[in-house]
């Protein structure tokens, strides 16, 4: 089947389920409402106001349900289009054979050898490799794990359909099964009806680390020592490239719900995960190695060991009773009868009391036993599938992923302040300057530690109990099972060099600080330009840089995308982020320290988004060096990692990429000029930035009524609050992740773009031209802002502006927005089209709907609209503006590297031709020129998650042929 056919058999499959379990008006509504859509961007010229009838006339069950039914269709389309991806990838993998494909790992150290890279210089490049994906709950994702695992059924149900050695019986069993699924997924809630306990997120996060990572991870390690085995031979491959960490169950910053036990129970579903899949591994893998002692001596270290466990658990014994001289198989079956013990603990209870208490089993005794069997058996063996299960121990070791702690800095300063005032050590600690309380801190960390009795009884308050009771979880989980399960602890808000140390002194009073990597998180722009001085304040101190050196001599920093961006605006943020990358790596340079950059990136462009591989060959040269940690965050966990092949392709063009930077050097200096510009950008993006939403007198009413924020802020998505303090609203205390949704949905997608055309007017246009051509930085700021751009639509924006109640305020605030949008789109245009990109995954042609449109937006403004008070509706009635010019701007979902100038220049261009026909009501009006065609990632959310929807309605004037070269060019775009 063909990806054509895949989805009229989807849509076959669901008009199916509609007619049997709804009714057949629901269905003929549904298609009636799909037919206008499309025929309203063929730009038939009553399509508009028949579609926004058609909407306006439903009831609000018969919306919900016609909104599901579209959410549902989208998902399903979603699957067969990643299907086709699929397809695609394996026919050209297969047709280069034995050529590598592009951007592969195999591709990537080719290339490196044809530069002239030598052996030496490869193994130091590979030797320092490290690569930590760190999954987060942040509530970005609107899809139950329930709603995923149906969906990746449905997918493995798509594929064994596009099987061509299917019998005919075979092909109706499994069409049945696939119409099982859909219904299923018809009658299964989208939305959850509580919001979700941490440890559903957690679960939720190992549901990926069980079903995709557990395999991927070590595939990709083999991979690279393939490509190494080619072309250095000489060279060893690193055992671990790509290792797993995890905030959920450990990011306390602004999540009340975050305590000591539940981090205590997310350390215990970690090692379960990990206890249980290398047991079930052990097991078939003692199976499998049924040889014969005397055919395949065992290595003397390994019969001593064997010696030393008996007696033998009786399920062991019988074992080797019923199968005498097999001593792999009684080795394995030793260590799977170990682990087995192991799930039974009760680890929660292990970790929250004192009670001295020795885990059963530890990596190392599986790492030797494995690696004593790799050494004696016979190499093909020893390269199946044990050489997999060694991969996944040194992958996952007992903990699966390594859990990280966060929390902010100002609740760490008011714990310990208050321990020091119960303790008679000092009063008003939090009070005091960075410079007194620095030297406190270093007092205190070169004398003796307080009595453990001591330190319980000072935590008097519940912020500091429950802040020395997280320390003591993490000193118990470092004693008992290992540092192995921990990972770095994260400061938020990091101001001074005194919030570093305090986390170092309430450590080793707990007993956790050998090892643990503090490391300080910048976000705004003022930390970002404060990080130099702070990091090299903390490399003057003796005590601190001993700690580092028991860390290996390595520093990890943080970096926050998000809040930066919410603080300064798109422009200014990227480039404070770009130069504290530069003089961060300079510090540590001068003062001998290995640096781990954290990128705390998330799924939009407004908070670090985009291609990832792009974005990590745009980081400053030099900076790199093998080692590069990002967050993977909500939604984007499930678009890039829930299908396997899909996931190892990610995984591959995150790992070529870091190789690829990582090989270049810094021996070239942005020119000034560039950096020069770049400066007079930021600072003229930053003015306009903050003119608009701190200087714009009622901006933050607009905004609360033009965006779903506070429908936002109602929905379980999860379990963390939308704003840091309760009450009403601000700029400052919302969460950047609710920021930018509300701007997203109501298709502003103002975070990701807003100030750049200003900026872009402070420099020549050849200046510009020169750092577009030459300086991937620059152009991958371009880039991801010509997303942002086609992915807004002011005319939807226009509409959500009528939702505010002041007219005047509407109409001057959004003047102001539009004439940035279209300052910033006239002036991207004047910059070259970008390099041609190799083709994508997703064929030409292909689609995300059957009509080529969707109603979504008629429907997200609608269901917000009637979800105001009444008095709201009965104000504005009769109270229009004057009607505006609507914008439309481009398609983002046809994919490319560079996004489309072609639909880019028509953007805004065109009046709809009903505009000033169309009825008095506001909702009606509304609904009449919203046909979004949001397709790809949707969910069955009241509001458009135009963040997970890529697409826009396109100009009139694109004919059905243009469209087709624009997906052509476009098509790499989502890779």
């Amino acid at each position: 089947m063909d990806l054509s056919t895949t989805i009229h058999l989807l849509g076959e499959t669901l008009g199916d389920v509609l007619r049997a379990r709804e009714s057949v008006a629901l269905f003929e509504a549904e298609e009636r409402i799909r037919g206008l859509a499309k025929s309203r961007r063929s730009g038939a010229p009553t399509a508009p106001r028949d579609l926004a009838a058609e909407v306006a006339a439903l009831s609000t069950d018969a919306a919900r349900a016609t909104a599901s039914a579209f959410a549902v269709y989208f998902d399903l389309v979603n699957l067969a289009e990643e299907g086709q991806r699929i397809r695609v990838l394996r026919e050209r993998e297969r047709a280069r054979h034995p050529e590598p494909l592009d951007e592969s790992l195999r591709e990537t150290i080719a290339q490196l050898k044809a530069r002239g890279v030598t052996a030496k210089q490869m193994a130091a490049l590979v030797a320092a490799l490290r690569i930590e994906l760190v999954l987060t709950a942040h509530p970005t994702e609107a899809k139950r794990r329930t709603v995923l695992s149906k969906l990746q059924r449905i997918a493995e149900s798509l594929r064994r359909l596009h099987d061509p050695d299917l019998l005919p019986r075979e092909h109706e069993r499994e069409t049945a099964e696939l119409r099982s699924e859909v219904t299923a997924l018809w009658l299964t809630e989208r939305a959850r009806t509580i919001r979700p306990a941490v440890t559903d997120e957690v679960r939720t996060g190992l549901f990926f680390v069980d079903t995709v990572f557990w395999e991927a991870l070590p595939r990709i390690a083999d991979e690279l020592e393939a490509a190494l085995r080619e072309h250095y031979p000489e060279v060893a491959a690193p055992s671990t490239p790509v290792t797993l960490a995890s905030w959920i169950g450990g990011d306390r910053d602004g999540n009340p719900s975050v305590v000591a036990a539940v981090t205590a129970e997310t350390l215990r579903l970690h090692r379960g995960l990990a206890v249980e899949r290398h047991r079930r591994s052990l097991q078939d893998l003692a199976r499998r190695l049924s040889l014969s002692g005397r055919r395949c001596p065992p290595p003397a270290a390994l019969t001593a060991w064997l010696e030393g466990r008996r007696p033998l658990p009786a399920r062991v014994a019988y074992l080797e009773a019923r199968y005498a001289n097999e001593p792999y198989r009684l080795a394995l079956a030793l260590i799977a009868a170990d682990l087995e013990t192991a799930s039974q603990e009760d680890v929660t209870t292990r970790l929250l009391d004192d009670s001295p208490y020795q885990a059963h089993v530890t990596v190392d005794e599986l790492r030797t036993v494995l690696d004593l069997i790799a050494q004696a058996i016979p190499p093909i063996l020893a390269r199946d599938r044990l050489r997999t299960v060694r991969a996944q121990v040194e992958t996952f070791g007992l903990h699966a992923a390594r859990l990280d702690v966060r929390e902010e800095a100002g609740r760490l300063t008011a714990a310990l302040g208050e321990m020091l005032e119960t303790l008679a050590i000092a009063e008003g600690f939090a009070g005091k300057n960075a410079r007194e309380r620095t030297a406190l801190v270093l007092r205190l960390l070169t004398a003796g530690a307080p009595k453990p009795s001591e330190l319980a009884a000072a935590a008097v308050g519940e912020a500091s109990a429950e802040t020395w009771r997280l320390f003591r979880v993490l000193g118990r989980a470092r004693a008992v099972y290992g540092a192995e399960a921990l990972g770095p602890f994260v400061i938020s808000m990091t101001r001074s060099a005194v919030d570093v140390l305090a986390v170092l002194l309430l450590a080793r009073w707990a007993g956790c600080a050998s090892g643990l990597r503090i490391v300080p998180l910048f976000e705004t722009l003022e930390d970002l330009d404060a990080a130099p001085r702070i990091l090299t304040e903390l490399f003057a101190l003796r005590v601190y840089r001993e700690h580092i050196a028991g860390c290996g001599g390595e520093q990890m920093v943080m970096i926050g995308y998000s809040d930066s961006n919410k603080d300064g605006g798109y422009v200014a943020a990227n480039w404070a982020l770009y130069r504290a990358q530069e003089t961060i790596a300079r510090v540590c340079d001068e003062h001998g320290i290995a640096l781990t950059l954290f990128h705390g990136r998330g799924g939009t462009v407004a908070r670090g988004g985009g291609p990832a591989a792009r974005a990590i060959r745009a980081q400053p040269p030099g900076t790199l060096r093998g080692r590069f940690r990002l967050t993977e965050q909500g939604e984007t966990i499930a678009s890039r990692y829930a299908d396997p092949a899909l996931a190892h392709r990610h995984l591959e063009q995150i790992v070529s990429a870091v190789i690829l930077a990582s090989a270049e050097t810094a021996d070239r200096p942005i020119p000034a000029a560039w950096r020069g510009a770049m400066d007079a950008m930021a600072a003229a993006a930053h003015e306009a930035y903050h003119t608009l939403v701190e200087r714009t007198p009622g901006f933050l009413e607009y905004w609360r009524a033009a965006t779903p924020v506070e429908e936002i802020g109602r929905l379980r998505l999860g379990s963390r609050p939308a704003a840091r303090r309760p009450g009403a609203l601000t700029r400052q205390d919302v969460r950047a992740i609710p920021w930018v949704f509300s701007w997203m949905q109501s298709r502003f997608n103002l975070p990701g773009w807003y100030g750049l055309g200003t900026g872009l007017a402070r420099s020549p246009l050849d200046c510009l031209q020169d750092m577009h051509a030459h300086w991937p930085f620059f152009r991958a700021v371009l880039d991801n802002a010509e997303m942002s751009l086609l992915k807004a639509d002011m005319g939807i924006a226009a509409l959500y502006s009528d939702l505010v109640p002041d007219r005047a305020l509407a109409a001057r605030v959004f003047g102001i927005i539009e004439a940035e949008y279209t300052r910033t789109r006239d002036a991207i245009l004047q910059l070259p089209a970008g390099r041609d990109a190799p083709p994508s995954p997703r064929p030409a042609g292909s689609r995300r709907s059957r009509g080529g449109t969707s109603p979504r937006g008629h429907r997200a403004h609608d269901q917000r609209h009637r979800r105001r008070p009444a008095e709201h509706r009965l104000r504005r009635r009769g109270h229009r503006s004057k009607p505006r010019r609507r914008r439309h701007s481009g398609d983002p979902r046809l994919g490319g590297r560079r996004p489309c100038r072609r639909r880019l220049a028509t953007a805004g261009r065109h009046t709809h031709p009903d505009r000033h026909a169309l009825p008095a009501r506001p909702a009606s009006a509304a609904l009449a020129t919203v046909a979004s065609g949001s397709r790809a990632r949707c969910s069955s959310l009241p509001i458009n998650r135009s963040v997970r929807c890529r697409s826009s309605p396109r100009p009139l004037s694109v004919t059905a042929d243009g469209r087709r070269r624009l997906r052509r060019r476009l098509r790499t775009l989502q890779r």
